[in-house]
């Protein structure tokens, strides 16, 4: 492996880091809730967009890959080289997403099992 590969494999990694944080963070957050309602009013694929981490994680991906350049490939083919390297970026993406979902998972889990412990906390019926 040249050091132009390992350089452009860690450019990658990044992006499928931060891309994974960035998408998890705006449709799964209450910090975003807001930005989720006004895109669903505005129109409704833009809306799921915002709602979808699977989904946001592309954009923000394809941006990544618009400002950084990495290429993994080198076929004689730029354009082809671009979306191969764009879609490995997105595989790296996709496994940190369902990482960071089953740990949000389990910190949901945990939060509600801790909130049915605490007393006082019945429903109270008028």
């Amino acid at each position: 492996m040249t050091s132009e590969f390992i350089a452009n494999l860690s450019v990658c990694l990044m992006i499928a880091l931060a891309a994974a944080s960035i998408s998890m963070t705006i449709t799964q957050t209450e910090l975003f809730a807001g930005l989720r309602r006004w895109t669903t009013k505005k129109s409704a694929m833009l809306g799921h967009l915002f709602q979808c981490f699977y989904c946001l994680s592309h954009w923000v991906v394809f941006a990544g890959m618009l400002v950084y350049r990495p290429s993994l490939l080198q076929s004689g083919m730029p354009v082809i080289d671009w979306i191969m390297t764009a879609f490995i970026t997105l595989t790296f993406t996709t496994f940190v997403n369902g990482f960071i979902f089953k740990v949000f998972q389990m910190a949901i889990g945990t939060h509600v099992m801790k909130q049915e412990l605490q007393p006082g906390k019945e429903e109270h019926s008028a």
